[in-house]
């Protein structure tokens, strides 16, 4: 529908593109925070279009003013990010050659974020698209057997993360992928690292060398709090060392730098300890690509996902590229 300050095209995700250098952008989405609410709970993702914000603290403003929760540190996130205001992140480092398959943010804790928001600082001239699915239509779409499986079992998560070291450094230097411990939870406190495991029901190792060993088990799905519908809720495919995600060339450098188990980022099984098949992995990725939508980014673009409904990706790309994200509960 259109109307005097914004125009609403259905879609996913919905775009409200607004009217151009529109001052009281505030004013128009506290008026509309509850249409905001429940076009996300019923699509799952809105991007708003033209408004006049052109920093972090702008970004951050957006947020709060939008009023969907509390914003929230990166803690426990494995995704190699920096931070650059308060709340406010680089959506992530990862090396741009690199393609990272849908997932939604933190689904490995057992407190996770609600919702995150993107925000387009610098639109990417070639690819570089934000990816998103229905996690309705994945949950849907699988397999019942393999959902079956996964459901019966749950997930064991393993993950292993350094002491900042100057190896690890050099190792980063040419592609960031591998973050300390001390990056993972923003402190350097070991006390504060062992009460945030406490409060996800993590199990923690130290290591030789101040490495950290963390397990957990998780559901492989979860029904949204409010809608009550089910979605596939999980990271297994994402912690699960193959050719399908990493591609050849990464496969065989990660097989040289994360040669040790003790050493290797992620790792993945069944509750039990055994293994998930991996045509079941492969499965999942199949099924995700499937349904992968790219979001083609423009220059001031905010994207808002309910992170349980909504998942996310980021295609490969060439050239700069700078967006943000944030996380509320």
């Amino acid at each position: 529908m259109i109307m005097d300050d914004f125009n609403i095209e259905e879609g996913f995700p919905t775009l409200i593109t607004f009217r151009k250098n529109n001052n009281d952008w505030k004013h128009l989405l506290l008026s509309d925070a509850l249409q905001i609410k429940h076009r996300l709970l019923n699509e799952g993702a809105l991007v708003c279009r033209n408004l006049p914000l052109g920093t972090a603290k702008d970004f951050s403003d957006f947020i709060k003013t939008v009023n969907l929760g509390t914003l929230v540190n990166y803690l426990g996130g494995d995704s190699p990010r920096n931070k650059v205001y308060d709340e406010i992140y680089t959506s992530t480092e990862a090396p741009p050659h690199i393609y990272l398959p849908l997932h939604q943010e933190l689904s490995y804790l057992k407190h996770y974020p609600k919702h995150i928001y993107f925000y387009c600082e610098t639109e990417p001239l070639f690819q570089g698209e934000t990816v998103i699915a229905d996690a309705r239509k994945i949950y849907n779409a699988l397999d019942p057997d393999v959902v079956a499986r996964f459901q019966e079992k749950n997930i064991l998560y393993i993950s292993h993360y350094y002491q900042k070291s100057r190896f690890m450094e050099f190792i980063n230097s040419f592609a960031r992928s591998h973050k300390s411990w001390m990056d993972v939870f923003e402190t350097d406190s070991k006390q504060e690292v062992e009460q945030f495991c406490q409060s996800n029901e993590i199990e923690w190792k130290w290591l030789q060398g101040n490495w950290i060993e963390l397990k957990h088990v998780r559901p492989a799905t979860t029904h949204h709090p409010i809608t009550k519908e089910i979605v596939w809720f999980n990271q297994a495919h994402l912690y699960d060392f193959n050719l399908k995600l990493l591609g050849l060339k990464n496969f065989l450098a990660c097989k040289l730098v994360y040669f040790r188990p003790s050493t290797r980022l992620h790792e993945v099984t069944f509750a039990d300890g055994s293994p998930i098949a991996r045509d079941d992995i492969y499965h999942i990725l199949d099924t995700l690509k499937k349904y992968t939508i790219p979001h083609h980014w423009k220059k001031g673009d905010v994207m808002i996902l309910d992170n349980i409904l909504t998942m996310h990706g980021r295609a490969t790309f060439k050239g700069k590229r700078g967006v943000l994200t944030a996380l509320t509960t």
